[in-house]
C-alpha cells in the first residue's frame, strides 16, 4: 500500500510519532510523512519519503489547499492523520472533500478532546472523527470515549509505540548526569519531562520535592518548555521558586531532540502525575529507556504501565501523599523495578504496531 502519515507540526510529539510509524510501515509498504517545514533533516534518511508542506499556523489558509492538491496528485491508498491539522471542524470538512474524490483517510486519536476543551469541543471533534474511514486509538478507554462522541465505526486499539528513535548514542547514566549538571552519581533522580503544565501535575510534583527536601540524595529533575506562566502568575512563581531548591534541577526550556536521551539516561524514575490526558509520549520514552515510572490512573496509563515496571497512583486529593510514598518505595526497591521494566516495552514495538495498522487499513 501507498501510505502517507500526516503531522501538521514538524517539531512535536506528533511528528515523532509520525516518523516512527512511517519508519516501521516502510519495511513493507510505500510509506511517507507529510509534515511541516520544521521537521529536522535527520529524518530524511530513515527509509521513507518526506514532504514538508505546512508552515506556521498563520499560513493555514494557504497550506490546506497545498495539502489537498498534494494528496490528489499523489493519490496514496491511505492518508493517516495524527490529530487535527488546526481547526477540528474545518479539518473534518477537508477530509470529507477528499473522500468525495475517493481518497481514503484514517485518524490516529492521541487525545480524544483538547487538553483545554471549549464548550463546542465535543461537537467539533465528534464531527471530525466521523469524517474518516478508519479510526485508531491507543487504549480501550479512548475507544469508549470515542463511542460517547458518536463514533460508531470500528476502532483499532493499538498501543502508542515506544520512542526508541531518541536512543542516539547510548550515553551512560554518569555521562548524562555530567552533561546536565547538578546531579551526583549516587543521587536517586526523579524526572518530570515534557511541556511544563499544571494539567500534568507539575504543582503536585513540586510539592513532593518540598516534602522530600531533607533527603539530599533524592533529586527532582524537571526539563521542558515553560507553559506554567500563561496559566497564572502563581504557577510561574512556583516553578521559579522550585529552581532555587537544592534538591531540584530545573531546565525550563524546550529540550532539543539530540539531548532528550540525556535526561532519561540520567534518571532513575520517571514521574507522570497527570491530572488529565488520553496518552503521553513521555511514558513511551520511559519504556524505551527502560526507566520505572510512577503515573496517575488517567488516560491509557492503567493499560500501558506494565506490571512490575512502576506504580499507578490516584490523581485525587491525596495525589501528593501517594506520589511521595511511591518515590520512596521505588527507591528502596530500585533493583526489582529496574528488572521489571527491562522488557516492559515489548508490547509496544513499532513493527507490531505498523502491522496492525496496515491490516486495519486493508480491511474492506
Amino acid at each position: 500500500m501507498k501510505i502517507e502519515v500526516v503531522s501538521f507540526t514538524g517539531d512535536s510529539g506528533l511528528a515523532d510519532y509520525a516518523v516512527s510509524l512511517a519508519r516501521a510501515l516502510a519495511a513493507r509498504h510505500d510509506a511517507s510523512v507529510v509534515t511541516a517545514t520544521s521537521l529536522p533533516s535527520r529524518f530524511d534518511a530513515m527509509g521513507f519519503g518526506v514532504f514538508r508542506l505546512f508552515r506556521r499556523s498563520r499560513h493555514y489558509p494557504l497550506d490546506i489547499p497545498r495539502f489537498l492538491a498534494h494528496v490528489l496528485r499523489r493519490r496514496p491508498d491511505w492518508i493517516v492523520l495524527q490529530g487535527p491539522l488546526k481547526f477540528a471542524f474545518l479539518d473534518g470538512l477537508w477530509m470529507r472533500l477528499l473522500r468525495c474524490f475517493g481518497q481514503r483517510a484514517a485518524i490516529t486519536v492521541h487525545d480524544v478532546l483538547p487538553h483545554y476543551p471549549r464548550p463546542w469541543s465535543r461537537f467539533s471533534y465528534g464531527f471530525y472523527y466521523r469524517s474518516f474511514d478508519r479510526v485508531i486509538a491507543h487504549s480501550d478507554r479512548a475507544r469508549s470515549e470515542l463511542a460517547e462522541l458518536g463514533i460508531s465505526r470500528p476502532v483499532l486499539v493499538v498501543p502508542h509505540g515506544i520512542y526508541d528513535v531518541f536512543k542516539l548514542t547510548g550515553v551512560s547514566r554518569e555521562q548524562a548526569r555530567r552533561k546536565i549538571g547538578g546531579l551526583a552519581d549516587d543521587d536517586f533522580v526523579v524526572l518530570f519531562f515534557g511541556n511544563l503544565e499544571p494539567r500534568k501535575g507539575l504543582m503536585e510534583f513540586l510539592a513532593a520535592a518540598r516534602r522530600l527536601a531533607a533527603d539530599r540524595h533524592i533529586k527532582f529533575l524537571i526539563a521542558g518548555a515553560d507553559y506554567m506562566t500563561p496559566h497564572g502568575k502563581a504557577f510561574g512563581d512556583a516553578l521559579a521558586l522550585a529552581g532555587a531548591q537544592p534538591n531540584v534541577v530545573l531546565r525550563a526550556s524546550r529540550v532539543p531532540f539530540e539531548e532528550v536521551e540525556n535526561f532519561f539516561a540520567a534518571s532513575d524514575l520517571v514521574a507522570l502525575p497527570y491530572l488529565e490526558g488520553t496518552t503521553s509520549g513521555v511514558l513511551k520514552l520511559a519504556l524505551a529507556f527502560e526507566r520505572p515510572m510512577v503515573a496517575t490512573s488517567v488516560g491509557d496509563f492503567p493499560e500501558q504501565v506494565p506490571a512490575g515496571a512502576g506504580q499507578l497512583i490516584d490523581p485525587g486529593a491525596r495525589l501528593v501523599d501517594e506520589l511521595t510514598a511511591a518515590i520512596q518505595q521505588i527507591r528502596t526497591q530500585q533493583p526489582a523495578y529496574a528488572e521489571g521494566v527491562r522488557h516492559a516495552g515489548a508490547h509496544a514495538q513499532w513493527p507490531d504496531i505498523a502491522s496492525k495498522v496496515a491490516d486495519h487499513l486493508a480491511k474492506d
